[in-house]
């Protein structure tokens, strides 16, 4: 079945493994599988949103109360089905008489937390010129209605002359440095995608905030020239053609073997794995 749309994760997908693509986009088939860092982003991404959120609502937003949220996000949403693959300790709860899978799990829940507590205290007083947290884009490329695409920003700014900011929230490890940001395909299609729905724009400007890095936020910055993003819608065309292309002549989508086999929660469909995933489990 042709997806209805593409969206940035769809695209990286196929791009990382043709099979995995499959199972998720076409043959639709849904797992509540995640690995433990994926959950990790998930929290903290809330718990910046809801900070935003109560700015908006003219509430006292106490650094207490956001790691109270964060720590009620964490209780909310946890499941069974999370898998922690790199298994740590910190020192600070390896005396602790809880089970050890829950000691594994500390370590992200802290590390969560280590995030917000840096971003809390450079952002603070959170007066940035905030339009939206979590604003969906859904535009097309080229105009054509056979490249669709959909996405989330994390956060949008615009000030009073037109001047917008795409705000995205990383909890990986590694920065980018600027040749890499100058390259990323997700913020820049989120400015091909805000550009076509806007037209009170000035400028924009792309903005990571890496917020694991060890003693500070890291804030990465990046514009485009409309070179720039012409030549991205092409490389998105040209890989959702290989996509439609396969589909049309019912060609196998490949599995594409790796390191990132080890957090693919598709193993079991895989035709060139066996038995259940070995790397994943508590």
């Amino acid at each position: 079945m042709m997806p209805a749309y593409f969206s940035y994760s769809s695209i990286q997908s196929f791009k990382k493994c043709p099979a995995q693509f499959q199972f998720r986009y076409i043959d639709r088939i849904f797992k509540k599988d995640e690995g433990i860092e994926a959950f990790m982003g998930k929290r903290v991404h809330e718990t910046i949103e809801y900070l935003y959120n109560q700015k908006k609502l003219d509430s006292i937003i106490s650094y207490d109360n956001i790691l109270k949220y964060h720590y009620s996000q964490w209780e909310n949403n946890w499941h069974d089905k999370i898998a922690i693959i790199n298994k740590q300790v910190l020192p600070i709860d390896r005396d602790r008489n809880i089970p050890l899978w829950k000691k594994y799990a500390a370590f992200y829940y802290r590390t969560g937390e280590s995030c917000l507590t840096k971003f809390y205290a450079l952002n603070q007083p959170f007066d940035d010129n905030v339009y939206a947290n979590e604003y969906e884009l859904d535009f097309l490329i080229e105009d054509n209605d056979d490249y669709r695409i959909k996405g989330v920003v994390d956060r949008l700014d615009v000030d009073n002359e037109g001047n917008w900011m795409i705000h995205d929230y990383k909890t990986g490890k590694r920065a980018y440095d600027q040749k890499e940001a100058d390259e990323d395909m997700q913020l820049g299609l989120y400015q091909i995608g805000l550009e076509k729905e806007r037209h009170d724009i000035s400028s924009i400007t792309l903005v990571w905030h890496f917020l694991q890095q060890s003693k500070e936020n890291v804030i990465v910055r990046s514009k485009r020239t409309q070179s720039d993003l012409d030549g991205l819608g092409k490389k998105i065309i040209m890989v959702i053609d290989q996509i439609r292309s396969k589909i049309i002549r019912k060609e196998e989508f490949m599995p594409k073997k790796s390191m990132l086999c080890k957090w693919c929660y598709y193993w079991e469909e895989c035709p060139v794995q066996e038995g259940p995933n070995p790397h994943v489990g508590i």
